[in-house]
């Protein structure tokens, strides 16, 4: 019977520590200038980031600067990057 609950319970525990790690190592590789998407669904540009805090000044438009957590940083914004480089790819005809 114990068995029947401990196990769950073991199976969400290593879920969410993979998870926590997933999103340290992200956090960690941040860099100004990165493309990112903020859990909100705000794509920006890292501008500043500070050493000290657990802040990040991120460009969602020209002049628009906007400061969030690193941690609402959902990850880097592969997007565009895969629309350019569709765009520079010869058309094979």
């Amino acid at each position: 019977m114990l068995l029947m609950f401990a196990l769950p319970l073991l199976l969400i525990f290593m879920m969410t520590r993979s998870q926590n790690k997933r999103q340290k190592q992200m956090e960690a590789g941040l860099k100004v200038g990165d493309r990112v998407v903020t859990q909100a669904g705000l794509i920006g540009k890292i501008v500043d980031m500070s050493s000290t805090s657990n802040r990040v000044k991120l460009e969602i438009a020209p002049g628009v600067n906007v400061q969030i957590l690193k941690t609402a940083i959902q990850g880097v914004d592969g997007g565009e990057a895969s629309v350019e480089a569709k765009d520079k790819a010869p058309d094979k005809k």
